[in-house]
């Protein structure tokens, strides 16, 4: 008797102890019976015993099952330790996924885990028996059928506008390369919208779009910046070893003064007085014209513009620089502000000048744009990933960034899920 007792003592001790762990993991509701409920007993499914059994499921080593569907079984030590009630844990719903067909859900009364069987056929089994997906179609053409028609009015070819020549586009590979003819379309597009304002009297005005291809990844380069910068060296004649340096690391700031020496064009009798508010040293660029005025706003000639001449104002940052700017204007000069990226003065379309009009606007936001042309409406554009853009709602007026941003980012999403990403590649990368 002493010899049976010393072997079964330790074995007592040892079921004792495993019993008091699983009590202790699986909270004392839960206990050790109907934790291993699965294992210990085969469930009555049906109104009569043995009328449909579930398939025995197999468990790991913590008494859990090592399945796909969602366990049921709690563990109520660590709810009970982080503070999570009973009632507070979330109620687990029946699958939205579709089944075949002839396959029901059903429940299985021992562990409370759900399984499939076959009405037909009378088979069961634990793992989900899921119709096949169809194949999805193109989600433009699903949104043009959906109604969603109109396409993005006067919206520049991305990114074949910002060019005017030919340059050479390198492929996603590194490798592959092939002649792009540019279109030249935000130079047309940004003069015919001034000469129309114009045209109906507006003096103050506001160009807004970004000065770059990829304005976004502007300090770490890219192929299109890249060539862009070789284009627009070329016509502020920067050609020199020495300052293609410069203009790569100030690539945004004299992409700034290319476009004023463009948008000069519309006014060809008249003075313009470009007056840029960054830091870099444009000296060395070429002339564009004798009635062309280039320098910091800071050395602004003190007299007040007269009403023959044009004040352009590029990049300006702080409210300051905006009044600043607006005092320097005669009363019936044209005043122009170009390219406010410099920090902003709020979140919002437009700067604080609020007599200013918005003629050419052009601005990205998470997933599209938000785009205007004078005299024509706003428009908020979802950017597909086929790069395709879709014209979602238009407004008479110039409407709140964020109702704008929400229409683009809502109909993204509920159209092209997470696969409508610039960058990575797999969800729709297209830079």
């Amino acid at each position: 008797n002493l010899e049976m007792r010393s072997r079964f003592t330790p074995a007592l001790l040892r079921c004792v102890l495993v019993l008091c762990l699983n009590t202790l993991i699986y909270g004392f509701s839960c206990g050790p019976v109907k934790a291993y409920a699965p294992l210990l007993s085969f469930s009555r499914v049906g109104g009569q015993f043995g009328t449909r059994l579930a398939p025995e499921r197999p468990m790991n080593c913590f008494g859990r099952s090592n399945g796909s569907n969602r366990e049921k079984l709690q563990m109520g030590f660590f709810d009970s330790l982080f503070g999570v009630s009973e009632e507070g844990k979330p109620a687990v719903t029946p699958s939205e996924t579709e089944l075949k067909p002839g396959w029901e859900e059903l429940m299985d009364e021992g562990s409370g885990i759900p399984y499939y069987w076959n009405k037909e056929t009378g088979d069961t089994t634990w793992e989900q028996p899921l119709a096949e997906t169809p194949v999805r179609r193109n989600p433009v053409e699903e949104a043009k059928e959906a109604g969603i028609t109109n396409l993005a009015q006067n919206m520049p070819d991305l990114y074949n506008g910002w060019f005017t020549g030919q340059y050479t586009y390198m492929g996603a590979d590194g490798e592959t390369e092939r002649a792009v003819q540019g279109t030249n379309e935000i130079n047309d597009a940004m003069l015919a919208a001034v000469q129309a304002a114009r045209a109906d009297g507006v003096t103050k005005m506001e160009v807004s779009f970004p000065p770059v291809p990829n304005l976004e990844e502007v300090d770490f380069g890219t192929a299109l910046n890249f060539q862009f910068s070789r284009e627009i060296r070329g016509e502020l004649g920067l050609e020199s070893d020495k300052v293609k340096t410069n203009v790569r690391r100030n690539l945004v700031d004299f992409a700034n003064l290319h476009w004023a020496r463009r948008l000069a064009a519309a006014f060809p009798a008249l003075p313009v007085f470009i007056a840029h508010c960054d830091q870099t040293d444009k000296s060395k660029t070429t002339a564009a014209d004798d009635r062309v005025w280039v320098g910091p706003l800071s050395k602004l000639p003190p007299t007040q513009v007269a009403q023959d001449q044009v004040l352009m104002v590029v990049n300006p940052g702080p409210e300051e620089q905006w009044r600043k700017a607006a005092d320097r204007a005669g009363p019936s000069s044209t005043l122009i502000f170009l390219n406010s990226i410099s920090g902003g003065w709020t979140y919002e379309l437009g700067g604080p000048i609020q007599e200013c009009e918005c003629v050419y606007y052009l601005k990205r936001i998470s997933k599209g744009w938000v785009f205007r042309q004078y005299p024509g409406p706003w428009q908020a554009l979802v950017e597909a990933p086929d790069g395709s853009v879709i014209c979602l709602k238009t407004y008479d007026k110039k409407p709140p960034l964020r109702e704008a941003a929400k229409v683009v980012r809502e109909f993204s999403f509920s159209k092209f899920s997470i696969f409508n990403d610039r960058y990575a590649q797999g969800f729709g990368a297209r830079l």
